[in-house]
């Protein structure tokens, strides 16, 4: 007996789900570690954001690659990482010289 079209993609389903399901672990993971990070761990602020800069984006990385579907599209993938920082820079940019003048007030 021949397998039929609707059995040959039972098992696609199931390796999506997988795949999803991993990555979803590694996602509790990450936000894991960026807590104990905050709460467990003692260092510098410094050290601190850029650590939390990180896994922020590769928590954006893995959430654009697998639940919306762009793990093949780089392009994609490199503006889901590049723009966010870039507005970044920018907003810092602007606040941060009033933020300093408005602290150095007596």
């Amino acid at each position: 007996m021949t397998h039929g079209p609707a059995e040959a993609t039972e098992g696609a389903p199931q390796g999506l789900t997988r795949l999803y399901l991993v990555a979803w672990a590694v996602l509790i993971a990450i936000t894991a570690l960026e807590v104990s990070l905050v709460l467990v761990f003692k260092v510098s602020s410094g050290v601190r954001v850029s650590i939390l800069v990180v896994l922020a984006l590769m928590k954006a990385s893995l959430i654009g690659a697998y639940y919306m579907n762009l793990r093949f599209e780089r392009l994609a993938m490199v503006y889901i990482a590049v723009i966010p920082l870039v507005l970044l820079v920018l907003m810092l940019s602007s606040v941060v010289p009033d933020a300093s003048h408005m602290l150095r007030r007596p």
